[in-house]
C-alpha cells in the first residue's frame, strides 16, 4: 500500500532520447522509414537519409568506424509504438498510428501526447532487466523479464495520466498545481496502480506543510527528468525552462473535464494491457501501436459519432477499399444503433462486428 514500494529500483524506464525529441526527428525518422517499409531493414540507406537531411548526426560508431544514426536512435520509434522493435522482426513494420500521423490525421502534439497518455507499465517494450535490479534481489530471482517482475507485483501505471490527476487534484484542493522533480522522485514514482494518486497527492499536500517527507527513490532521478522532458511536449502540461517543475497547460485548465474523464478511463484496470508470457512483445506491440476512434460522453447523443463514422466509410470507400469492419461491445446499444443506422451488417454470432460491402448497395 502506498507509500511502500514492492522492490527496490522502483522507476519509469523510458527513452534516454527524450532530450532530441521533436517533430523534424520524429518526421524524418519516419519518412526515412518508408525507404525499407515491408521490407528487411536497410540500415545504409537509413542512415543515408538521415545524415544527408540533416535529421541527426552521423554518431559514427568507433568499433565499425560506421554511420550508425538508425541503431542509436530507431528505438524513438519502438518506444512510443509506431514500429515493431527490431528485436521481434528485422522486417519494417509501421504500425497504424504511425501511418495515420505519416497520413497527418495526427498532429506532433496529438501523436505525443495520445501515445504518452496510453504507455504503461508493465508494458512488453520496455522488457529487459537491469543487472543491478537482479542483483538487488540476490538468490531469490526468478523472473525472465522486467515486464514479467512488474505484472508479477500487480502494477498498472501511466505516468501521464497518473501526473495529470495529481496536479488537477492539487488544483482542486487550492493548493499550487506544481510537482517538482523531487516530488516526482520521492512521491509520484512510488504509485503502484492509479488508483494511488490520491494517496500520493496527499502527501505531496502534508509534506509542504510540515508533514512527513518521503526519500527519493534514488535510481528514479532520471528517468523523472526523462518523462519531464517528453511530457513538456503535450498538449497537456508545461515544464519549467531548467525542467525542474510540471504544470498543468492552459489547454489542461480549459479542457479539464474532457481531459479528466480521458485519464479517468485510462485509470480503469479493465483498459491496460495485459502480460501474458507467450509472445507478450508482439502483442505489446499490437496493442500500443493500434489506432482507433471514440466520442467523449460529452459528445455522445449529439450526430457526431454518425458524422465521424459516415465520413471514415467515404474515405476508405474511395481509396479502393472492399469491405469495413467494425467492432463494438455486446453492452453497447448506442454504437450498435449506429453503425446499423449506417448500413452495418451484423453477421457474427460470438461478437458484435458490423460489415460494411462497398461493392454491394450499402454504401
Amino acid at each position: 500500500m502506498y507509500p511502500n514500494i514492492p522492490y527496490e529500483g522502483l522507476s519509469w524506464p523510458i527513452t534516454q532520447h527524450a532530450g532530441v525529441l521533436k517533430a523534424e526527428v520524429f518526421d524524418g525518422l519516419l519518412n526515412a522509414c518508408l525507404l525499407c517499409k515491408g521490407e528487411t531493414i536497410d540500415a545504409k540507406k537509413i542512415n543515408g537519409y538521415l545524415v544527408n537531411n540533416g535529421i541527426l548526426t552521423a554518431n559514427v560508431r568507433a568499433d565499425s568506424n560506421q554511420v550508425d544514426a538508425w541503431r542509436d536512435y530507431q528505438q524513438i520509434l519502438s518506444e512510443f509504438g509506431l514500429i515493431y522493435s527490431t528485436r521481434i522482426t528485422k522486417v519494417l513494420t509501421l504500425t497504424p498510428i504511425a501511418m495515420a500521423y505519416l497520413n497527418k490525421n495526427l498532429s506532433y502534439p496529438e501523436l505525443i501526447t495520445l501515445q504518452l497518455l496510453r504507455y504503461q507499465y508493465p508494458n512488453g517494450h520496455k522488457s529487459q532487466l537491469s543487472p543491478s535490479l537482479m542483483q538487488s534481489y540476490g538468490e531469490n530471482f526468478n523472473y525472465e523479464s522486467f515486464t514479467e517482475l512488474q505484472a508479477h507485483y500487480n502494477i498498472q501505471i501511466r505516468p501521464a495520466a497518473l501526473i495529470w490527476k495529481i496536479l488537477y487534484k492539487l488544483w482542486e484542493s487550492g493548493e499550487q498545481p506544481i510537482l517538482s522533480l523531487d516530488e516526482m522522485q520521492a512521491y509520484a514514482v512510488r504509485c503502484t496502480t492509479m488508483l494511488d494518486y490520491s494517496l500520493c497527492t496527499e502527501s505531496i499536500i502534508a509534506s509542504r506543510h510540515g508533514g512527513q517527507q518521503l526519500q527519493p527513490l534514488t535510481r528514479a532521478r532520471r528517468n523523472m527528468s526523462d518523462w519531464m522532458k517528453l511530457l513538456s511536449q503535450t498538449l497537456l502540461f508545461n515544464v519549467s525552462s531548467d525542467g525542474n517543475n510540471i504544470a498543468l497547460s492552459a489547454y489542461s485548465i480549459k479542457e479539464r473535464k474532457s481531459v479528466d474523464c480521458v485519464c479517468k478511463r485510462l485509470s480503469d484496470s479493465s483498459s491496460f494491457w495485459i502480460y501474458k508470457e507467450e509472445n507478450f512483445k508482439q502483442d505489446w506491440f499490437d496493442y500500443y501501436g493500434d489506432y482507433d476512434i471514440g466520442m467523449l460522453p460529452d459528445y455522445q447523443d449529439k450526430g457526431y459519432g454518425t458524422k465521424l463514422l459516415g465520413f471514415i466509410k467515404d474515405y476508405i470507400s474511395s481509396n479502393g477499399f472492399f469491405e469495413m469492419f467494425v467492432l463494438t461491445d455486446k453492452g453497447n446499444p448506442r454504437a450498435c444503433h449506429v453503425y446499423e443506422k449506417l448500413g452495418g451488417k451484423n453477421d457474427f454470432e460470438d461478437e458484435i462486428c458490423y460489415v460494411y460491402d462497398f461493392e454491394g448497395d450499402e454504401k
